[in-house]
């Protein structure tokens, strides 16, 4: 088996991106895959006095991403890109929170102490000249002159508007004040959603500018602007809570977008999915089951109500075997299957890409 017969390219992934939104597809579904890597012997090594140094350390972060990106073939449609990342919470510093660094994840602390500070909120302006973004903005610069081309650099993590807040505020008081004070939480988090829209239209115009792909952590593929929304807070509240205070603020970060993936985390999410999948600009579903709660093939019914509903759908396969089993079940129009579980070499990866394609009449 030859693998150079499975690289990555971008113009035949893009097609098979387009055809997977629209819930169709070109020869075979998209296929997001990974070859386990034994590392590089020219990743710079860390001699951070702390971890917040390493994490905001632009030149350590690119220069491991090139080492890491040139001995990662990029086979079928996995995109050879790296995200600028400082942990999830990114937008909420748009709003003065400090970010707090472990080994592999960030989380900021709370600022907003009383549900009165709301009006504080509300009032301040998103601050995009603040040590964060500009970490961002520096390491979005770098790391297209140091890819050259060879690699992309991926949109970065922005979460919307109640996971803003909640960043802000606590998930539990968060929780509190929409029992206290639902229509000032309601009018914070719309002040909330335009400075995610703004965060979105600022960093996806440097991108463009630069030559960048539209893509993310995600990993698909568009032309144009596309994302992924998102909403981990509403695991938290009712269907009726979600509907009618969350629902507008997700509906407003999508206005700007031509293409979108929602990213559904958890069971306790799946009580908003007929919600979700009402939303008028929404185009596929990322269903994140989780640890412990099996693997693919056992939420066929979830996989099956969003693909009935129109929308295309991302498989996040356990291993090659529950991909298959999926591929199986649903058949491969609107499926893009992603493996979780590393192939040991670029061999075996090839060997299922041609199963998919097999299986793909």
């Amino acid at each position: 088996m030859n693998p150079r017969n499975h690289y990555f390219t971008l113009a035949a992934s893009n097609a098979r991106y387009a055809a997977w939104w629209r819930g169709g597809r070109l020869d075979r579904p998209p296929v997001t895959l990974y070859v386990e890597n034994r590392g590089s012997l020219r990743a710079p090594r860390s001699n951070h006095a702390t971890l917040r140094e390493r994490w905001l350390d632009v030149g350590f972060q690119v220069e491991s991403a090139l080492a890491m990106l040139e001995t990662s073939p990029a086979l079928g449609d996995s995109v050879p890109c790296w995200m600028p990342n400082v942990g999830p919470d990114l937008t909420s510093t748009l709003f003065g929170a400090e970010l707090v660094f472990g080994e592999s994840t960030s989380w900021c602390q709370h600022t907003l102490h009383e549900t009165a500070d709301w009006e504080r909120f509300i009032a301040t302006p998103p601050d995009f000249g603040n040590l964060y973004w500009e970490t961002i903005d520096a390491m979005i610069s770098l790391a297209a002159d140091r890819f050259a081309g060879r690699f992309y650099v991926a949109m970065p993590d922005l979460h919307g508007s109640f996971d803003m807040l909640a960043g802000l505020r606590g998930p539990e008081n968060l929780c509190l004040d929409l029992i206290d004070a639902p229509d000032l939480v309601r009018r914070a988090s719309l002040h909330a959603a335009r400075a995610y829209v703004e965060a979105f239209r600022r960093l996806h115009q440097k991108l463009t500018a630069l030559g960048q792909p539209s893509t993310t952590w995600c990993s698909y593929l568009h032309d144009g602007p596309a994302y992924v929304p998102s909403c981990d807070f509403w695991c938290l509240v009712s269907r009726e809570v979600g509907e009618e205070l969350i629902r507008p603020s997700i509906e407003m970060e999508m206005a700007p977008l031509e293409r979108t993936i929602f990213h559904l985390d958890g069971p306790q999410a799946l009580q908003h999915l007929e919600t979700m999948l009402a939303l008028p600009r929404l185009n596929a579903v990322q269903w994140v089951y989780g640890a412990g709660h099996g693997n693919a093939s056992r939420w066929l019914d979830v996989y099956r109500r969003c693909r009935e509903a129109g929308k295309a759908v991302q498989i996040l396969a356990e291993d090659a075997d529950d991909a298959l089993h999926v591929l199986r079940e649903l058949g491969p129009d609107g499926l893009w299957l992603t493996v979780c579980t590393p192939f040991r070499n670029a061999d075996r990866a090839s060997e299922f890409l041609d199963a998919v394609h097999q299986l793909s009449p």
